[in-house]
């Protein structure tokens, strides 16, 4: 008993849109992944903050004492910790402008 033609040549074309389904599934698949490789830097940073946190819940005595460490100082000394806190932001500007200087004079000698 073989198969009616009409079923065969059906059975065919299903076949043949079945592959074309996985071309394109495939496509879909590699462009995605292209355009996920943007995402990763955000990944990261949000992988870091868990990492972060991670280490905040591990230790949080110790993170409650600096908390009110800095929260006592800027209240007996809201000046200082003003002018404490734009020294610190102008240097973490200046060393994220040289970290690159930095790298290529290191990759020189190591």
């Amino acid at each position: 008993m073989s198969k009616a033609p009409g079923k065969e040549i059906e059975a065919q074309s299903l076949a043949a849109r079945r592959e074309q389904l996985r071309a394109r599934s495939a496509q879909l698949r590699e462009r995605v992944g292209a355009d996920a490789s943007v995402l990763r830097p955000v990944f990261r940073v949000a992988d870091r903050a868990r990492g972060g946190m991670a280490a905040v819940r591990q230790n949080r005595g110790l993170a409650l004492l600096g908390a009110a460490a800095l929260a006592g100082a800027v209240l007996v000394r809201p000046r200082a910790m003003m002018g404490l806190g734009l020294r610190l932001w102008g240097g973490w500007q200046a060393f994220q402008r040289l970290r690159p200087l930095a790298r290529s004079v290191l990759r020189q000698f190591l």
